[in-house]
């Protein structure tokens, strides 16, 4: 959270724990998506498998979050666009 522009920070601190969660799960589809892109793309088996093992992992994460720790999710939501700009043009 420390990358934050004071808006994003202003934000994260009034919005709704509801559009939090809602940020949240978004988020969390649009990296699966990218995971589930880069393992049909893939070029081995093992590729395909390690990507599709990003997916479950995550899937598996994103349903353990609570989605009434505002921290929590507003450190995901960072974390999961900071990867989806990494990746991009993959």
């Amino acid at each position: 959270m420390n990358d934050m522009t004071p808006q994003e920070e202003r934000f994260y601190a009034t919005a709704s724990i509801t559009v939090l969660y809602d940020i949240f799960v978004d988020t969390a589809t649009r990296l699966s998506g990218k995971y589930v892109a880069l393992s049909r793309k893939a070029s081995t088996e093992d590729e395909r498998r390690r990507w599709w093992a990003e997916v479950m992992e995550l899937r598996d994460l994103e349903r353990s979050v609570d989605p009434d720790d505002r921290e929590a999710l507003i450190a995901h939501i960072e974390e999961w666009r900071a990867e989806v700009a990494r990746l991009q043009g993959r």
